[in-house]
C-alpha cells in the first residue's frame, strides 16, 4: 500500500520502512530515484558507482517495504529490464514524535544520515563539480547554534521547508546533482558556574 497524499509526496510512516532506510546504499537508491525518475538497476548502479549485481538485494528490500515500486519494463539488447521509481516525487519522514518508537528510529536514522553526509562531502570534494564561491556555490560545511524565539523559529522552519521545496522541484532536471542534509535538535542550555 502506497501512502501518498498526492502524486508528489510520499510519507514514510512505517517502522519497517525506517529499518530499511538504515543503509546508506538504500538511501542513495531511493534519493536518486526520487530525483531522476524511473531507472533500471544497470542505470542506478552506474549513477552511484556500484556493480548492478551488488544492488539486487537492496532493491528487493526497498520493494518489500513500498519505498520503491516497479515502473514498468523496457527492451534493451533483446532483454527485458525492469524500471524502478520512488513512490513519490518528495519523500518525507512522517513518524509522529508521539509514537514511542520515534525517538529510537529518528535517533538511528540521524546517526546514519550524519555518517552519510560525511561520505557525501568527501565524494563531492573529490569531483571537479565543486563551486566554492558566488551565487552558484554548491559546497557548504557549517554548524549553527542559536536561541531563536518562537517567531524566529517559525521563520527558520518556513525557510527550511522552502529550501526542501526548491530541491524537490528540481527533480528530473539535467543539472549536476547536489545533496544537502540537515538535522536540527534542541540543546540543553549549560547551567552557569556557581562561584563562591
Amino acid at each position: 500500500m502506497i501512502e501518498a497524499t498526492d502524486n508528489k509526496t510520499y510519507w514514510i510512516t512505517r517502522r519497517d520502512q525506517y529499518e530499511c532506510l538504515m543503509s546508506a546504499r538504500r538511501m542513495d537508491i531511493i534519493d536518486l530515484l526520487a530525483n531522476t525518475g524511473a531507472r533500471s538497476i544497470r542505470e542506478i548502479a552506474a549513477l552511484i558507482g556500484m556493480k548492478p549485481s551488488s544492488l539486487y538485494h537492496h532493491i528487493d528490500l526497498l520493494l518489500a517495504v513500498d519505498l520503491i515500486e516497479v515502473a514498468g519494463t523496457r527492451l534493451v539488447n533483446r532483454r527485458q529490464e525492469k524500471l524502478y521509481q520512488a513512490p513519490g516525487r518528495t519523500l518525507r519522514y512522517g513518524l509522529s514524535f508521539d509514537d514511542p518508537l520515534a525517538f529510537t528510529l529518528y535517533s538511528r536514522i540521524g546517526d546514519m544520515q550524519a555518517r552519510q553526509s560525511a561520505r557525501d562531502l568527501r565524494r563531492g570534494l573529490e569531483t571537479t563539480q565543486v563551486v566554492a564561491h558566488g551565487p552558484a556555490k554548491n559546497t557548504w560545511v557549517f554548524r549553527l547554534v542559536g536561541a531563536p524565539d518562537p517567531e524566529t523559529m517559525a521563520k527558520i522552519n518556513y525557510h527550511i521547508d522552502e529550501i526542501a521545496n526548491l530541491f524537490w522541484s528540481s527533480a528530473g532536471q539535467d543539472n549536476p546533482l547536489v545533496v544537502m542534509s540537515a538535522i536540527m535538535a534542541p540543546m540543553v542550555r549549560p547551567k552557569p558556574n556557581k562561584t563562591d
